[in-house]
């Protein structure tokens, strides 16, 4: 048996306003093998108008939660020259807020 704890998942949240819709295509395009390379995948991908307050103010943003095998991994796709290039597709589409949240042991 091993000593060694396994890294804790990681979570990136996305929550933005999408502006321009047909240019914002060619960003949602480029994603899924960047995400792949790095260990990700999408956890949920909520619309703003299906996005349920049950409490506080609504914001009209849409959602989206992405898990990582790690913070690290997490970090490496942010940081990474792939999704800087694909980052740039979605320059001026919307507005984002994105957090990086490190998960509980075994979740």
């Amino acid at each position: 048996m091993s000593d060694q704890i396994p890294p804790r998942p990681a979570y990136l949240l996305v929550q933005g306003v999408v502006t321009d819709p047909e240019g914002f295509k060619a960003y949602n395009a480029a994603l899924p093998p960047i995400y792949k390379h790095y260990g990700g995948s999408h956890v949920s991908l909520t619309p703003a108008v299906k996005v349920e307050v049950i409490e506080g103010e609504a914001e009209n943003r849409s959602i989206v939660i992405s898990k990582f095998p790690s913070k690290e991994a997490a970090l490496a796709f942010w940081n990474s020259p792939e999704y800087t290039a694909a980052k740039a597709l979605r320059a001026g589409k919307g507005h984002f807020f994105v957090t990086v949240l490190e998960g509980l042991p075994g979740t």
